[in-house]
């Protein structure tokens, strides 16, 4: 709960600031003070006109008796009430009128033990509940501490995170530039691709106010166009199609949805469109429904040759062996979509002339 908030559903009076600063320095800092003026405020009204009232006179002594209450607690609550009825008896005696006392001097005498005693436990009470506020106030400053230094830990981590993992892609860059095989080249480049998509939640952390969460829309896009830049293509030719319901997903959940996103979009650029001209048309809908997160990526190229193919594996194809039954892509996706706790298939999308395209499907619960 943020600084000056209070709990939702949580109702204060309006005037109960107010009394606790009352208390706090009448009944608390200036408790002598506050006895001597209740005593001498009484004194002085029923000298001034216990006379003139008679009996009903004997209702002043409640005053003294709550103040030193307040101010002392149940000890001053008792001790005042037992005084009570004597301190009127004296008065009325210097008054000259001793028949002022009240009738029946032990329920009199009752009465100002109850009422001491009563407003006694209610000070001691608000005294413990207004301790309890402190210490839970001086709790929660102290946590929010430790959080604002957990976030600033966090973001710290994220940064350097990132910046390592863009030393490690520069020096896989590096190596590629030496060297000349098409086989290394092309395994340095999805090696790059994965570097890239686990670097680039930790970049998304440090632009965001949460350091635990990421939004899978921004990420995807984001993930979306760096492929493209790097695969030399517009990232207008891909279709894109996002509505994450606003909500967010863990930074672990980030990292393995983005590296599916990574495997599946690169082999259907590099793969999906063996002895054609130009690039395949692809299409990347992302959502949330039923409690579940579904990513659906399609492509126009050769599809698997046997059908459906669940977990992504058996292209037949050969041009599409990026995520063949044995190839590294498809057991990256595999077990990154268990880390999900959820489910991926590859299937060829049929058509009225055969295979007309591959469809990759991705459900994990949100």
């Amino acid at each position: 709960m943020r600084r000056g908030t209070r709990a939702k559903g949580s109702f204060i009076f309006p005037f109960d600031s107010f009394t606790s600063k009352v208390h706090a320095v009448v009944f608390i800092r200036y408790r002598y003070a506050s006895l001597a003026v209740a005593v001498a405020t009484y004194a002085a009204v029923m000298l001034a006109t216990g006379r003139s009232l008679g009996v009903s006179s004997n209702y002043f002594v409640i005053g003294p008796v709550i103040s030193i209450a307040l101010g002392f607690g149940v000890a001053g609550g008792f001790v005042a009430g037992l005084l009570a009825l004597p301190a009127n008896l004296a008065i009325f005696y210097l008054l000259g009128h001793p028949e002022f006392s009240p009738a029946s001097k032990l329920i009199a005498e009752l009465s100002g033990l109850t009422v001491g005693l009563l407003c006694g436990r209610l000070a001691e009470y608000f005294r413990e509940v207004e301790r309890e506020i402190k210490k839970r106030m001086a709790t929660e400053e102290a946590l929010r501490g430790a959080l604002e230094e957990k976030e600033l830990l966090l973001r710290e981590i994220n940064h350097r995170v990132k910046n390592n993992l863009n030393v490690i892609k520069s020096l896989v860059q590096l190596q590629r530039n030496r060297s000349e095989y098409p086989a290394f080249l092309e395994a340095a480049d999805e090696l790059i691709g994965r570097i890239f998509a686990i670097s680039l939640v930790h970049d998304q952390l440090n632009k965001d106010e949460d350091v635990s969460t990421v939004d899978p829309a921004l990420y995807i896009e984001a993930l979306v166009d760096n492929l493209a830049s790097g695969l030399g293509f517009d990232e207008s030719r891909i279709g894109l199609s996002m509505d994450s319901g606003g909500r967010l997903i863990p930074v672990d959940a980030a990292i393995s949805l983005g590296l599916i996103v990574n495997e599946v979009l690169t082999n259907a650029v590099k793969h999906a469109s063996p002895g054609r001209e130009g690039l395949p048309s692809i299409r990347l809908a992302f959502g949330l429904s039923e409690g579940q997160y579904q990513l659906v990526i399609t492509d126009d190229g050769p599809g698997p040759a046997t059908g459906a193919d669940q977990a992504g594996g058996g292209y037949a194809n050969p041009e599409r062996e990026g995520l063949g039954q044995g190839g590294l892509g498809l057991m990256l996706v595999r077990s990154l979509a268990r880390n999900l706790g959820g489910a991926a298939s590859l299937s060829a999308i049929e058509g009225e002339d055969g295979v007309e395209g591959a469809r990759f499907e991705l459900a994990f619960p949100a």
